[in-house]
Parts: structure tokens; C-alpha cells; sequence
């Protein structure tokens, strides 16, 4: 008997506890389509999607890096996660077949580590130093805060239900400030 009033406790606790905990923002029907929790206004941008989905690397443009001209700043980045003999294979795939190209392929995690920040700036930065219309809207955001806000739980790159390092929000602000100064 007592067995079972711990079952039934435990299982109303859980209840509860589902109940109460915030619920994770429902997937976009389609990339780049606003999802709870994104928005702008004339402080912030939070979330890379709808009017800002070219803020996100996952943004189809040409971007030209180490003699190799890639389809987005997501496939730069995923390319440079392996020697360059093998970075070809990168430039003809779109930014999500690049990410699951390189997760299907082993890393060797910590050379990686010790890179991908400055991965990350310089591909952010190659993409909008060689789209000027990119960069004229980059430009066009200010000083507002950018936040990679998303639904997918990314902590570091960006920022889920409130918490994370948002890393390529910085960067995002980093080149933007980088633009201003070359162009003033």
C-alpha cells in the first residue's frame, strides 16, 4: 500500500512539474519563419528570423574563403572543421546538408575547440564584407542588440529561453562595429 501512494505521489509531482515548466517554442513550419520568443524593435533583434533570416548563416549568399566559393557562412564554417583537401564538398551543399555533412563525420573535438570562435568571425565577417547589401543592412540595425535566439537549445552560439553566451550575436555586433569603423 505504501508502495503505491509513493507511485501515485510521484506521479502527480511529475505532473505538476511538466506542468509548470515553461514550454520549449514549437518548431518553425519552415527555416527562417518567426517562432515564439523572436522579435524586434528599435533596442533588439532576438531571433534570426522573417525581416532579420539574414542574420543567420543558414542565410543562402556567395561567400568566397580559402580559394573556395560556398552557398552560405553555415557551410564555411562546417567546412573548416576538417583539412582543407576536404573542403570541396562543402562549397555545392546548402547550410543544413553542410551541418549534417560535418556531424556525420568525426572531429577531432578539441583542435576544434581551440578554433571555432575565430572560425566563426571570420566566415561571419567574409559574408558580409562581400555582400554590400548585406552589410548595408547589418549597418542598418545600429546599435541595436542582436541574439541568435532559437528553439533548438544552442547555449552557445545563441540564446534559448533566456539563457546562453550568444556567441554569434557578439560576433554579429563585433563585424557590425568592424563595418562602421571602415566606413564611416
Amino acid at each position: 500500500m505504501n508502495r503505491l501512494l509513493v507511485c501515485l505521489l510521484l506521479g502527480l509531482w511529475v505532473s505538476f512539474a511538466r506542468a509548470q515548466a515553461p514550454a520549449l517554442p514549437a518548431k518553425p513550419a519552415a527555416w527562417g519563419e518567426p517562432f515564439a520568443g523572436t522579435s524586434a524593435d528599435e533596442r533588439s533583434i532576438h531571433g534570426f528570423v522573417g525581416d532579420y533570416s539574414w542574420l543567420s548563416n543558414f542565410y543562402p549568399c556567395p561567400v568566397a574563403f580559402g580559394g573556395l566559393e560556398y552557398g552560405s557562412s553555415e557551410a564555411v564554417y562546417q567546412s573548416c572543421k576538417f583539412p582543407p583537401a576536404e573542403r570541396a564538398a562543402f562549397t555545392r551543399l546548402s547550410a543544413d546538408a553542410a551541418k549534417k555533412l560535418a556531424h556525420s563525420k568525426p572531429v577531432d573535438e578539441a583542435w576544434w575547440a581551440a578554433r571555432e570562435d575565430q572560425v566563426m568571425r571570420d566566415a561571419v565577417w567574409a559574408k558580409f564584407s562581400q555582400n554590400p547589401a548585406l552589410a548595408a543592412k547589418l549597418l542598418a540595425t545600429g546599435d541595436r542588440y542582436l541574439e541568435e535566439t532559437n528553439w533548438w537549445d544552442d547555449t552557445y552560439w545563441g540564446v534559448h529561453e533566456g539563457n546562453g553566451k550568444n556567441m554569434l550575436g557578439r560576433i554579429l555586433m563585433e563585424v557590425r562595429t568592424r563595418l562602421k569603423n571602415q566606413h564611416p
